[in-house]
């Protein structure tokens, strides 16, 4: 009988964002990160995570090499193009290269196929965690989302593309079904990662310039220019989840007043919110009839970004 569920997910992230960190994973898996690693029936993209490395679909699970190799001799599909490597986690057992290496050669031997190291077609992964060996495949994440560091319109307070990756699957909880809505989106960043993620997600922005150069970043990574240019109070339509980006205290001239309003616009419009600030809003989100769920705090520079979830 299976002991691990059926993926495992390795991770890995820079000491400033081990919180936002945690929470993503508490969200889209429910359960906590442990040792950069964990274990879950939940399917999820590694390359829509900002910090899932991989994640190995576990075929096998054996207490020795030679049973994992038993089965795969057993296996006659062909892979052409394939290469295996050793998993590497933060607990690795403390197995020598050298005998990595050993496993790696001898497993490959055994897989019906052609070796490719250098552009494989195919990934198996094998690592060994709590005395067992894990075979499986490596989907590992492919990165390709760095290259929307360079919007051609861009802030210096605009959210990093790691911290918008991780907010939108926290805002629906991994789930490509439920619906968000950015509406205060500025130029987009939170969109692009939505929408590369496959979620559904809308965005409006009540400053005409900014509502442009939020198209204009759409339209560059072939995405259509779905931004209203319109004040989020006049949003008719409901959401599963709304992300609020308010960092109004320090880069733009509101009061108190208009920052409680546009919580209140999310309460309506919204049954879970994400609010992003460089301020403590507790009191607003219960003010407004939310009840707070989680908490990071994401630091920026010499300022702090405070993330609160609540329905």
């Amino acid at each position: 009988m299976r002991k691990f569920p059926k993926y495992m997910y390795v991770v890995n992230y820079p000491i400033q964002e081990e919180e936002i960190c945690h929470l993503e994973m508490k969200v889209v898996f429910g359960k906590e990160l442990e040792d950069k690693m964990l274990f879950s029936d939940v399917k999820f993209n590694p390359s829509n995570s900002p910090f899932i490395k991989t994640r190995l679909d576990i075929l096998y699970e054996k207490d020795t090499v030679e049973e994992i190799l038993e089965e795969i001799i057993k296996d006659k599909t062909i892979y052409d193009n394939f290469k295996l490597e050793y998993v590497r986690l933060t607990n690795e057992n403390n197995i020598p290269y050298e005998e990595r290496l050993d496993i790696i050669r001898k497993l490959s031997n055994k897989i019906e196929g052609c070796h490719n190291f250098k552009n494989p077609e195919f990934n198996f992964g094998i690592t060994k965690i709590e005395n067992k060996w894990l075979f499986g495949i490596d989907n590992k994440n492919d990165y390709k989302w760095h290259t929307h560091d360079n919007k051609p319109c861009s802030y210096s307070n605009s959210l990093g593309v790691k911290v918008a990756k991780a907010v939108v699957n926290i805002a629906n909880s991994g789930s490509i079904d439920k619906t968000i809505v950015d509406p205060c989106c500025g130029v987009g960043t939170t969109l692009v990662e939505a929408l590369d993620a496959g979620y559904k997600i809308e965005g409006y922005e009540i400053n005409t310039q900014i509502a442009n150069n939020a198209n204009i970043n759409l339209e560059f990574y072939g995405f259509d220019p779905i931004v209203v240019n319109d004040d989020m109070h006049n949003i008719q339509k409901n959401y599963d989840s709304s992300i609020v980006d308010i960092p109004y205290g320090l880069f733009s001239h509101i009061s108190a007043d208009e920052q409680r309003k546009i919580i209140e616009t999310a309460r309506r419009i919204s049954r879970r919110i994400v609010l992003i600030s460089f301020e403590n809003h507790d009191l607003m989100l219960e003010e407004s009839g939310f009840k707070i769920q989680h908490r990071c705090i994401v630091p920026k520079g010499k300022f702090k970004r405070f993330i609160v979830v609540a329905e």
